[in-house]
């Protein structure tokens, strides 16, 4: 053999190598894939399990609150305890309205304010004359320009109704 078909076949052996040590990181990396999908797969039958008993543990649980509210008593007249909790948060809306209300306060401000509070209890529950009132005041409030300031004579008048409204919340518990 002459030196150039050493030189080549020293070459194509090197490259030849270079193709094996590439074939071998790639198969390593696709070990590691395979050995990953199986780990998943793995937690993946785990958490199935878990989930079919946890089902099966809500499904009891269900079964017994189904026969506790069967075999409850009847609840007693007068508001529940829910129902006392929302009308204090009726209160709180009302009592958080009232201090926003002063001299100076501008009318298109708080006829936002009183409307957002009807709205609100509207969503809570709270129904007739209350929203109506409130709803009364949100158009009387509108009537004024966007930068006036309320009368103090209607001012006087809202803060009593605040009061009529504390009242008939109150009346509700």
């Amino acid at each position: 053999m002459s030196s150039e078909e050493d030189t080549y076949l020293r070459a194509k052996l090197t490259e030849i190598n270079g193709a094996i040590e590439r074939l071998t990181q790639m198969l390593n990396r696709m070990i590691d894939v395979i050995s990953k999908i199986t780990e998943v797969q793995d937690a993946q039958s785990d958490i199935i399990l878990a989930v079919n008993e946890n089902a099966e543990k809500l499904e009891e649980l269900l079964t017994a609150v189904s026969n506790i509210s069967h075999a409850a008593p009847s609840q007693p007249s007068g508001p529940s305890i829910t129902q006392k909790g929302a009308i204090s948060t009726h209160q709180a809306i009302l009592d958080t309205l009232e201090t926003q209300i002063r001299d100076g306060v501008i009318a298109s401000d708080l006829a936002t304010k009183i409307n957002e509070s009807a709205d609100m209890l509207e969503s809570k529950g709270v129904t007739g004359a209350l929203i109506v009132k409130m709803q009364r005041w949100t158009r009387i409030l509108r009537t004024y320009g966007r930068v006036d300031t309320i009368s103090p004579t209607d001012i006087q008048k809202l803060r009593n109704d605040i009061k009529e409204w504390s009242r008939d919340l109150s009346k509700m518990r």
